[in-house]
């Protein structure tokens, strides 16, 4: 197995992820209310992913979709963004991640994604794919 994800895979995990989520009260309500659909168009290997706000939900899409938002980066840096190990504001400043539309909605939908993370860890995990995880260091002993 490789340590990349399948564009397949991230569409899986995230949609995962966000069907999870819907059945949590907590991150429900933070999502209720937000309005839009935003546009992830991962690189090595390709791929397109939709998430639309309102619904809650992700799915496969294609590049010429609609969106009020898009993301261009790899799979890779998607996958570390969902384990929380890439700090989308950064990454934006630097490049590693193109930001088209309308950036105001990815700041409101960043605090929120942050509640999904462990989430996304767990169907990484049921899905046996510990390889695509940032191994956390042990803490040290005394």
């Amino acid at each position: 197995m490789t340590t990349t994800p399948t564009a397949e895979e991230m569409f899986r995990y995230i949609g995962s992820t966000f069907e999870a989520a819907r059945s949590d009260e907590t991150i429900r309500a933070k999502m209720n209310g937000l309005q839009g659909t935003m546009k992830v168009i991962t690189t090595d290997p390709d791929g397109v992913l939709i998430i639309d706000m309102a619904s809650q939900e992700a799915r496969e899409g294609s590049a010429d979709e609609e969106a009020d938002a898009t993301l261009r980066m790899s799979t890779t840096a998607a996958n570390l963004f969902w384990q929380g190990q890439l700090n989308m504001l950064a990454s934006m400043t630097r490049g590693l991640v193109r930001v088209q539309g309308k950036k105001s909605l990815i700041v409101r939908v960043l605090p929120i994604a942050t509640k999904l993370f462990p989430l996304y860890i767990q169907t990484v995990i049921d899905a046996g794919r510990e390889d695509l995880l940032v191994k956390q260091p042990s803490p040290a002993s005394p």
